[in-house]
């Protein structure tokens, strides 16, 4: 196929003859340079296969060497853009030469290369993530160069990440050829955090008596929609004695929830045990084998099963006292009228000249004492 080639070529260049070539030796070897062509343009990467041929001059004598930038049939340059030379030099038999030089110009056709390496296409990022613009524009080796490379943001910006929904940063580019390349890579910002949540009241740990009204004071802000949020929570529940927890929900309308509790007790209101008996650690007195009038207040009537255990005593009336308990014997009732309860503690005739301490555990799990010296 190449042997075809080079016979066309110089069939082609014989019939060419007539044009008289520029030569250092009038009587010199012909030299005809077909391509490239004296002052052609060509664009960058274009494929141009040399064609050229040395013949025998005025006299006859056939040229002994041909030789050229490149061998007949193939490829000139056309990588760099710019002003290109080609030449030609022939010596015949008889050692004349002539040498043909033909200018070319490789013009730049090719559009700058854009490479957006941040945001990534089709990227997601959380709200308020933080994330910098890159990117870069290049005209490839041998391009004329970038004349500008000019994106949405610049180079290094911060990306605003700080609204919801899908965006674009778009770069432009043109070379010194005025060539123009634009790239583009879409991106979203989505909501992936979810609520926060304060709760004031209850406070940790908080204690409230039976039937207590206690307003709930909690909030809930998100980084989004600030506090247009669902924000829902459970009542503080004071019926009832025990551990209770209080609940808080929200929602964003992106679809991220959030809870937080706050544990609670709810206790008895009880105001300390009325006379006969003491505030504890002080020491009343009573006759042993009386029944004693164990009288306390609950902020009304709780019902008759108050207590966690039947009431009980220990002898001693020490801070604290470390000895085992026995269950105190007696009956528990309520007096509506004054609003109290009265447990009647009965005591035994051979506790004359000793010390009990009285334990109460109420039900809401808190205890309470008294001491009474038991005279005769």
């Amino acid at each position: 196929m190449r042997t075809l080639l080079r016979v066309s070529l110089l069939m082609l260049l014989v019939a060419l003859c007539a044009a008289v070539p520029a030569s250092a030796d009038p009587n010199g070897p012909y030299v005809i340079v077909e391509a490239p062509g004296d002052g052609a343009l060509y664009y960058q990467g274009q494929q141009v296969q040399a064609a050229y041929a040395c013949l025998a001059g005025p006299l006859g004598w056939p040229a002994i060497t041909c030789d050229a930038d490149v061998p007949l049939g193939s490829l000139i340059d056309t990588t760099n853009v710019g002003e290109h030379t080609f030449t030609v030099h022939a010596v015949d038999y008889a050692g004349a030469e002539t040498t043909v030089t033909h200018t070319y110009t490789v013009v730049d056709t090719n559009p700058p290369a854009i490479t957006i390496s941040s945001p990534a296409e089709h990227a997601v990022y959380p709200f308020g993530a933080v994330v910098f613009v890159h990117y870069t524009c290049d005209d490839g080796p041998g391009g004329s160069g970038v004349l500008a490379c000019l994106g949405s943001l610049p180079d290094g910006a911060p990306l605003p990440t700080n609204r919801l929904g899908t965006f674009a940063v778009q770069v432009d580019a043109f070379d010194n050829a005025f060539n123009h390349a634009t790239a583009a890579h879409f991106y979203q910002v989505v909501d992936v955090t979810p609520p926060t949540i304060t709760i004031n009241v209850p406070s940790q740990e908080a204690q409230y008596h039976v039937g207590d009204v206690v307003s709930a004071d909690y909030s809930c802000h998100d980084d989004v929609e600030g506090s247009n949020v669902a924000c829902s929570a459970t009542p503080i529940d004071t019926s009832t004695v025990g551990t209770h927890t209080f609940r808080v929900d929200s929602r964003d309308s992106s679809g991220n929830a959030a809870s937080a509790t706050r544990a609670y007790s709810v206790v008895y209101d009880f105001g300390g045990f009325y006379a006969p008996l003491l505030p504890f650690p002080s020491i009343a007195s009573a006759k042993a084998g009386d029944d004693v009038p164990v009288k306390f207040s609950l902020g009304g009537d709780q019902g008759l099963d108050v207590f966690a255990g039947p009431p009980a005593w220990r002898p001693g009336c020490g801070t604290p006292v470390t000895t085992d308990s026995s269950n105190a014997a007696g009956s528990l009732t309520y007096n509506a009228g004054a609003g109290r309860y009265v447990f009647f503690w009965s005591t035994d005739r051979a506790w004359a000249g000793t010390c009990r301490q009285l334990i109460v555990t109420l039900r809401d799990g808190t205890v309470h004492l008294a001491n009474v010296q038991f005279g005769k």
